[in-house]
């Protein structure tokens, strides 16, 4: 770290806190050391321990046996971190020792030569080193509560890339081996981790990347909840005669709302309803096209007809048997964002205009069931079913006696 400069700041950024935190996981707080989520944890846990009568030999012989089971699946990690009672492991404290080793002899040096300076500066450095590995520790453990929560929190796309499911599996583990540390040129702590492939390499990470993969990867909870909840409302002001609802002005507002640290949830999680965007796009025989996909993977070169570089609407209906060129393009579009966006309010301003117009035909007939139930006599009624027979038809769902 060149004199002068502040030490990295290695706490949780407050974008990751808050995306954390819309996960529906408290981010560790520093000051207590635990959070509401944790208290309401250890309470649950309390209660469950004053139940255990017997059977615990066997629990631990069948822990045993699950974890021989599962010794290269990636959530073993997550278990040793339940094992250890924490994130580092011995070996991780073994390597931390031996770089701080090296740093101390320099110390030393300073101190010898009476470099007040030097001995400064190198505090200071230690100062961040050891802040550094505290910021690990929490984006690690915020990690494990995402893991170990109910039916698991893990976003559907990070279950999907076996790159950050190894990422995570060697920080988990820390054996040593797969993920090894060391301080970078900023003098913030780094980890150089090995991945299987194929093709095996390694991979350098830190605590700021990994901080960020684990907020992207988080299943979407408080996003899913939001889009319901809108869908919910502007249906029931549609019942109820009060709607507001603005197409121009609800595509906007998804188009301005979808970035990339969102929009694989979309592409990947059943935002609104049963079915993905990528499902119901693919799925649609004549889908609106709103923007050419810039081409980047060598593959879909060849389906390029034109040669312009991009797959159109003309190009997409010459593949529309071919499942695997059309995932290809939805890779496309999903690694596009300012692309991907478009498409995205497109369909989400469908599927709202569905539940507007639902809504507003269960008012209208709402309003002739109660026209016709309050005409003055039985030959009004006769008269005005001769007349409305359709209408009484779709707004009872049957017959009108």
């Amino acid at each position: 770290m060149a004199e002068g400069t502040s030490a990295p700041n290695y706490r949780l950024s407050r974008a990751t806190q808050q995306r954390v935190y819309e996960a529906g996981v408290d981010p560790v707080n520093t000051k207590s050391g635990k959070t509401a989520r944790q208290h309401l944890t250890n309470a649950a846990i309390a209660t469950e321990v004053s139940n255990i009568a017997t059977g615990v030999k066997d629990q631990i012989a069948a822990k045993q046996e699950d974890t021989a089971a599962r010794e290269n699946a990636w959530e073993t990690g997550f278990d040793a971190m339940g094992d250890r009672g924490s994130w580092a492991s011995g070996e991780l404290f073994d390597q931390f020792q031996d770089l701080e080793s090296g740093f101390r002899d320099e110390y030393l040096e300073a101190v010898r030569k009476g470099d007040k300076k030097e001995q400064a500066r190198m505090l200071k450095d230690q100062a961040g080193r050891s802040s550094g590995l505290k910021g690990w520790k929490e984006t690690m453990e915020t990690a494990k509560k995402i893991n170990d929560m109910p039916g698991g929190g893990w976003s559907n796309a990070f279950n999907g890339n076996k790159e950050s499911q190894q990422i995570m599996e060697a920080l988990t583990k820390l054996d040593g081996k797969s993920a090894v540390t060391r301080f970078g040129e900023q003098g913030e702590m780094v980890f150089d981790i090995k991945l299987k492939g194929p093709p095996p390499k390694t991979v350098t990470k830190t605590r700021r990347e990994v901080d960020e993969m684990v907020a992207k990867g988080t299943k979407p909870l408080k996003l899913k909840q939001d889009m319901g909840e809108n869908l919910i409302k502007i249906r029931k002001d549609a019942e109820e005669g009060n709607s507001e609802w603005d197409e121009d002005m609800a595509y906007q507002n998804v188009v301005d709302s979808v970035d990339e640290d969102n929009v694989s949830h979309y592409f990947n999680e059943n935002i609104l309803g049963k079915t993905t965007f990528k499902e119901d796009f693919m799925s649609d025989a004549n889908p609106v096209w709103k923007k050419p996909i810039k081409i980047n993977s060598p593959k879909l070169k060849a389906k390029d007809t034109n040669d312009d570089g991009f797959i159109d609407a003309a190009e997409w209906e010459l593949v529309v048997g071919d499942v695997k060129t059309k995932e290809l393009i939805m890779q496309e579009m999903e690694s596009q964002p300012d692309i991907a966006k478009h498409y995205i309010a497109d369909w989400v301003v469908e599927i709202q205009r569905q539940n507007v117009n639902k809504g507003k035909a269960k008012h209208k007939n709402e309003n002739v069931k109660d026209y016709y139930e309050n005409l003055a006599n039985a030959e009004e009624k006769v008269k005005f079913k001769a007349d409305n027979g359709d209408r009484l038809l779709a707004a009872y769902g049957a017959e009108i006696e």
